[in-house]
């Protein structure tokens, strides 16, 4: 009786133990920065494979680090907006 309570507790153990480990990379938690260009979110996001996702007026394009021309995704988007902001 004692060997199938403690059978039983273990097989629970490993159960609760491989459910919980799930793969961090179905989240969508990418590093993402974004501002307001006249009224829309514009978003760029890190895939971390050297290329970012670019997000406005619900469309999506695929940029490489190189595009980017040595600034960071921040001033990127920064820029983006602060120009955006500029034109009426």
């Amino acid at each position: 009786m004692l060997k199938n309570c403690i059978l039983g507790i273990y097989i629970l153990t490993i159960a609760l133990v491989l459910s919980s480990c799930s793969s961090d990379d179905d989240s969508d938690d990418r590093n993402c920065e974004n501002c307001d260009l006249q009224g829309q979110n514009v978003e760029i996001c890190d895939n971390e494979d050297g290329t970012y996702t670019v997000t406005a007026a619900g469309q999506s394009e695929t940029i490489t680090e190189e595009e980017l021309e040595g600034v960071t995704p921040e001033e990127y988007i920064d820029l983006i907006c602060s120009l955006g902001n500029l034109i009426p």
